[in-house]
């Protein structure tokens, strides 16, 4: 039987080149699923690429200025 690769919430920020905290928030929103394990909690590569993908925008920046 394949195992997912599972990431802790840090490692899964790294990826997405984010918080710890932003991780911990979509998780806790339910926009990220996750695996807990006791205290530890999880994210399947599998969902961390869905939830990139959910998040995807066109390219375009708005001007701030």
């Amino acid at each position: 039987m394949d195992q997912p690769q599972l990431l802790a919430a840090l490692e899964a920020a790294e990826c997405l080149s984010v918080s710890e905290v932003t991780v911990r928030r979509a998780i806790r929103s339910g926009e990220l699923p996750c695996i807990r394990i006791g205290r530890a909690v999880r994210i399947s590569v599998e969902d961390l690429r869905a939830f990139a993908d959910a998040h995807r925008s066109a390219g375009v920046l708005r001007d701030e200025a």
